[in-house]
């Protein structure tokens, strides 16, 4: 592990990386491919677009018509969504912080709320092999569930998750656990859920496995969560957390409880 001297300097020069990235990015001076969606375009750097995406990597390569073109046209995709995304090549960050008060449903052209918005972002992290961006993405939608969450908003963002993730991918499945759990009282009677329970089959087996833990009056149900990838695990778990973060196998994952109403 490294010292916090180390730690520190480190810190340090990925921060004037970063810096130097955005001073090249906006100039245009080296710039040499353009990614465009609707009536948006924004200029990039391919060596920059392909250190993070394999996707784009394999489309900037010559015999594909967007290589030998210099630019690539993503016609279904929402433009806020690309926005971010291109922030994301070049920040290693993205704002989530403007899409509070909208009231749009997630879909194509929208601009969805945050807890929404996360999830978008994370859909296109896997849609074009960007794992840093689904990381981040993952982070913000558990963190916007835990700051912001509301009964409106949830239904839809579940259906959403489940129709556009693979069975296999369980990151942001496993993060809607310690919300159904600790608000179980609330969502079992709504009707916009219910429906979400009765048409999404997935999410169904998942939410039998979340609330049938022991629940009594007034108990608290605890998780150990990772504080980096936000992976949870039982609380009897021992070591550090086993997730592929670049911090994951440093630290052990701390308690967070949540209360359990009957």
């Amino acid at each position: 592990m490294s010292s916090p001297i180390e730690a520190g300097l480190v810190s340090e020069a990925k921060e004037v990386f970063l810096q130097w990235l955005l001073k090249v990015k906006e100039p245009g001076d080296f710039t040499d491919f353009i990614i465009a969606c609707g009536d948006l375009q924004w200029k990039v750097d391919r060596n920059v677009v392909c250190s993070h995406s394999d996707y784009f990597w394999k489309a900037c390569q010559s015999g594909f018509k967007e290589g030998e073109m210099g630019s690539i046209v993503l016609k279904e995709e929402n433009p806020e969504v690309i926005a971010k995304l291109v922030d994301y090549f070049y920040k290693f960050d993205y704002d989530d912080g403007n899409n509070d008060n909208q009231q749009q449903p997630i879909a194509h052209g929208s601009a969805p709320r945050k807890l929404a918005f996360n999830a978008l972002m994370y859909v296109a992290g896997d849609k074009y092999d960007i794992g840093g961006l689904k990381l981040l993405a993952k982070a913000k939608f558990a963190a916007a569930l835990v700051d912001g969450w509301n009964k409106e908003d949830l239904p839809e963002v579940i259906r959403f998750i489940y129709e556009n993730t693979v069975s296999s991918d369980r990151e942001l499945r496993e993060c809607l656990v310690p919300t159904l759990i600790q608000h179980k009282q609330a969502l079992r009677s709504d009707d916009a859920f219910r429906k979400v329970v009765g048409t999404v089959g997935e999410f169904a087996v998942d939410l039998i496995d979340a609330w049938t833990v022991p629940n009594h009056q007034g108990s608290q149900t605890s998780f150990l969560q990772c504080n980096y990838c936000l992976k949870l695990y039982p609380n009897t778990h021992t070591g550090v957390c086993q997730g592929s973060g670049y911090h994951c196998r440093s630290y052990e994952p701390t308690l967070r409880v949540v209360y359990t109403p009957p």
